[in-house]
């Protein structure tokens, strides 16, 4: 009987299993950026900062640096600092915690901020810095404003 040769399918090539996975690879990132989701983070455009947990925001802040959130919430206690303002807010379905908003002067849509009164805030987590000079990561920074 005449013996059979295998002939490689793939001769210098690729291994199946790599193109496959770069496939799949390509295929997620290409969803991610038509749903304008960030990988590990939340939908830029949250309608009512869904995807924002204040929990989980409290757990560790530095994740969510850089996402972008529209935020509803009664006003419970406002700082003045200078020009700008230290806003506590309460959100809908989580009124015992108060979430602290940097509203800076000039902020777009200025409206007047009143305590016990409901605003939409459209804000942006970013990094800060304390009195000492030190990086502060997760400060919410107010973009503009919306009564309610």
């Amino acid at each position: 009987m005449a013996r059979r040769s295998r002939k490689k399918a793939n001769k210098g090539g690729l291994p199946l299993p790599l193109i496959l996975g770069g496939g799949v690879l390509l295929l997620l990132l290409a969803v991610f950026v038509a749903m304008g989701i960030k990988p590990g983070g939340s939908s830029a455009n949250d309608p009512q900062g869904a995807n924002f947990s204040i929990p989980e925001y409290r757990l560790d802040a530095s994740r969510f640096t850089g996402n972008s959130y529209r935020i509803e919430g009664r006003v419970e206690h406002i700082e003045t600092m200078g020009n700008d303002r230290i806003v506590a807010i309460s959100v809908k379905g989580n009124k015992q915690e108060r979430l602290p908003l940097l509203v800076r002067s000039g902020v777009s849509g200025r409206v007047n901020l009143t305590r016990g009164d409901q605003f939409v805030f459209d804000v942006v987590c970013r990094t800060g810095r304390d009195a000492s000079g030190a990086e502060v990561k997760g400060v919410l920074v107010v973009e503009r404003v919306e009564t309610k």
